[in-house]
C-alpha cells in the first residue's frame, strides 16, 4: 500500500470479555475501510448495536497506540498505550460513563501483497469504578472482492 491510500476491506471482527471465571464471545463481519495517511493507518466500520442503532467506528493505529472513536447511537474517544491505564468516557442512550482501560496487548500486521492484516487488542476494562473483566478484540481484515 503506497503512502496515502484507501481500501474496501471485508472484515471478521471478535470479542470476548472475560469476568469471573465466565467467558461471553461476539462475532461479527461486516464491510469497511481501510486507509493510510503517511505512518498512520486507519479502519473504518459501521457497526449495528441491538437496541441502539447505527455506530460509526474509526480505529486510528500509529507506532504508539491505538485510538478507537465511535459515533452515532454510542459515542465514544478512547486510547490504547501498552501497560498503561488510560481514561475516558462512553456515551449511551442510557447516559455516560466514566472509563478506563488498562491495555495488556497491541498487534497490528499488513501483508501488503496479499492485502491482508490483523488487528488484535487486549485489556483490562473498568466503568464507573467496577472492573468489567478483561476484553479481548481480533479484526481480520482483507481487500473487498468487487
Amino acid at each position: 500500500m503506497d503512502q496515502d491510500t484507501e481500501l474496501s476491506v471485508a472484515l471478521s471482527i471478535s470479542s470476548e470479555v472475560h469476568f469471573s471465571g465466565e467467558a461471553e464471545k461476539h462475532f461479527t463481519e461486516t464491510e469497511g475501510k481501510l486507509y493510510k495517511r503517511g505512518d498512520v493507518t486507519y479502519l473504518q466500520y459501521k457497526e449495528e448495536i441491538e437496541g441502539a442503532g447505527s455506530v460509526n467506528n474509526v480505529i486510528k493505529i500509529t507506532h504508539a497506540g491505538i485510538l478507537i472513536i465511535r459515533s452515532g447511537s454510542v459515542s465514544m474517544k478512547q486510547k490504547y498505550l501498552i501497560g498503561q491505564t488510560t481514561k475516558g468516557m462512553y456515551d449511551s442512550p442510557y447516559g455516560q460513563l466514566w472509563m478506563e482501560t488498562t491495555t495488556h496487548e497491541m498487534n497490528f500486521r499488513w501483508n501488503q501483497q496479499k492485502q491482508t492484516g490483523d488487528l488484535s487488542l487486549a485489556y483490562e476494562l473498568v466503568l464507573q469504578g467496577e472492573h468489567t473483566g478483561t476484553h479481548r478484540i481480533k479484526i481480520n481484515f482483507q481487500e473487498a472482492k468487487a
